[in-house]
């Protein structure tokens, strides 16, 4: 299998190459079961997936030594100023909740969910959120995308 890293510049990992690859796996293991996959399914997926293609760094970025800009539910953030950008890092072994799911499913979003939500993100808000690799931990993966910084005023409960 080709892999789908820019080697020209290895901190580029096209959002779309990696939901076309991650989605192909993952249906072809549900044809072959019969059924949809599950969470520690798409868990063992992404994995195979990541190692097959380069997508684990060979190190952490140096911002994850570093105390956060701030965080959330989903990620911490750092603010790159010399980039124009956010780094953004998944707690360990967490990539967020699912929006919607079947009863029989968990509800926690598998690293390909978190993927594809950032890929529909580009699309919907016309915004360059890149890929930038998977970093393992003792407590799980984190995931790490790099999301340009837009100037702008924060909303108001009136706008």
């Amino acid at each position: 299998m080709l892999s789908h890293v820019d080697h020209a510049n290895p901190e580029r990992i096209p959002l779309e190459a990696c939901i076309e690859t991650l989605r192909g796996r993952l249906e072809a293991v549900s044809r072959i079961q019969g059924g949809h996959t599950y969470y520690q399914e798409e868990l063992r997926i992404f994995n195979e997936v990541a190692n097959e293609q380069g997508w684990f760094l060979p190190s952490a970025p140096a911002e994850l030594s570093l105390p956060p800009s701030d965080e959330g539910n989903e990620h911490q953030v750092w603010f790159r100023e010399a980039h124009g950008t956010f780094l953004k890092a998944t707690w360990p072994g967490f990539f967020g909740l699912r929006v919607v799911y079947r009863p029989d499913e968990e509800s926690k979003a598998s690293p390909i969910d978190y993927l594809e939500r950032w890929l529909l993100h580009n699309a919907f808000f016309a915004d360059q959120v890149r890929f930038l690799g998977v970093v393992p931990t003792p407590d799980g993966n984190r995931l790490i995308v790099e999301q340009p910084a837009i100037a702008g005023t924060p909303a108001t409960c009136e706008a």
